[in-house]
């Protein structure tokens, strides 16, 4: 359960139209506020869990709504906001502001007063959230601090260092002991039954015929399983044939020879579903924080590529080639552009945090897209995706020596491009550690 994607999915375009004229500020610079905002409001809240009262003071009722924030005054909003964000971050309230105006081009006072105006919604969200969910004040210290890899990624940069986030423990809140009085179960007497006759069997007189038709059955079978792994094989074409090979059995599950070039895949599809906005959501398993060599922590699902990129990385029994490629399974762009979608930055920042924290590790990024539209003009934009993910990177801090990017057009698929779900699992970028 990813907090801040729930919070961010109570955000309307009426509410960002609302507060940018009570700001005076436009829509982008709103955006950018919620998306420093929400983060620093979460871990806000795990600081002060532990403080008396502190919470109650600056968490709406839960029956608190957004309308009702938005419906109030501009003055009186911004002067509610100033004191809840106080409450929550102290002096680092002003971290705050800094990063958001260096990022979104307002000057130090406009950005604080939007700011100001932001914090009162998110914590109606989180009151809101909490109302749905039937959660505590320690319910919500749970989820937040279960979030806390996700929380310190997305917060703006030192913002998480300075509020001492990474060394934060789960708030010790003192919850009433229920008495749970001891129920008296009563005996209750299971009467016999008698043995039941069902009479006599009668063997068959021949085993013989039921064994015949089980051999011709499982020699069926066997005919039926050599058939579909021939035709598996025969499908692979283009001159990318390794890098083609990798990446679908990487998204499958299987292995690649690379001396015959065979391919050993498992059989099934992908688990995911197509979202709202065409691009396939794909399950990642139990979410779990991963502690990398550094100290730094992520918070990753199991099958994620994070999972597998590490693993890859620390056995020392799988050497670097050509054939090994990993599917970003979070990365995803606007429709026919090189533009990556907000959601991306996570799995970015992921990816930038391991590159970190193995120094020595090289990455290449390969763009794909699926067959929809001219062959030279997919070509093109896969590159410029590929380079888009990688200049993202390159934000995070990561030295340009250690990545690459090519784009490879709608070659080497690894789902069928007859189902807008497969042609979604195509449009896709891949990793391939080149050094390690």
């Amino acid at each position: 359960m990813n907090l801040i994607e729930m919070l961010k999915g109570e955000l309307s375009e009426p509410l960002i139209s609302s507060l940018s004229q009570k700001a005076g500020v436009s829509e982008d610079q709103v955006k950018t506020g919620f998306a420093a905002g929400i983060p620093a409001v979460l871990a806000g809240i795990l600081k002060n869990g532990a403080a008396p009262g502190v919470l109650d003071k600056i968490l709406p009722g839960a029956g608190s709504k957004t309308e009702d924030v938005l419906n109030s005054d501009g003055d009186s909003l911004l002067e509610k906001g100033k004191s809840m964000l106080g409450g929550l971050l102290g002096s680092h309230a002003s971290d705050l502001t800094d990063s958001v105006s260096a990022s979104s081009g307002l000057s130090t006072d406009k950005a604080a007063g939007l700011m100001a105006m932001i914090v009162p919604v998110i914590t109606g969200f989180v009151a809101k959230i909490m109302s749905g969910n039937g959660w505590s004040i320690s319910d919500l210290l749970g989820k937040i601090f279960a979030n806390k890899a996700d929380i310190s990624a997305s917060l703006p940069q030192g913002l998480g260092d300075s509020l001492g986030l990474a060394n934060l423990k789960l708030p010790d809140v003192n919850i009433p002991k229920v008495e749970v009085p001891k129920v008296e179960i009563p005996k209750v007497e299971v009467p016999k039954v008698p043995p039941v006759s069902y009479g006599t069997v009668q063997e068959p007189k021949s085993g013989g015929g039921s064994l015949k038709w089980i051999i011709i059955v499982l020699v069926i079978l066997a005919a039926i399983w050599w058939l579909l792994g021939r035709t598996g094989c025969n499908k692979t074409n283009g001159t990318h044939m390794t890098d083609s090979l990798s990446s679908k059995v990487d998204s499958l599950g299987g292995k690649v020879d690379s001396a015959t070039g065979a391919v050993k895949a498992a059989a099934g599809v992908v688990a995911g579903k197509l979202n709202e906005a065409g691009d396939f959501v794909r399950d990642l398993g139990a979410s779990q924080v991963k502690k990398l060599p550094d100290g730094t922590e992520i918070n990753i699902g199991e099958n994620s590529v994070e999972s597998r990129l590490i693993s890859f990385i620390e056995d020392k029994n799988k050497p670097v080639d050509k054939t090994t490629w990993f599917t970003f399974d979070r990365l995803y762009f606007e429709t026919g552009k090189s533009i990556l979608k907000a959601e991306s930055q996570e799995q970015l920042k992921n990816i930038a945090a391991i590159l970190k924290a193995y120094p020595n590790v090289h990455l290449k990024l390969g763009g794909y897209t699926d067959n929809t539209g001219d062959a030279a003009v997919n070509k093109k934009i896969s590159n410029e995706r590929a380079n888009s993910a990688m200049q993202e990177l390159l934000k995070l801090n990561v030295d340009a020596k250690r990545l690459e990017a090519e784009g490879y057009g709608q070659d080497h698929p690894i789902a069928s491009n007859d189902t807008p779900e497969g042609r979604a699992q195509n449009r896709r970028i891949d990793i391939r550690v080149t050094q390690k």
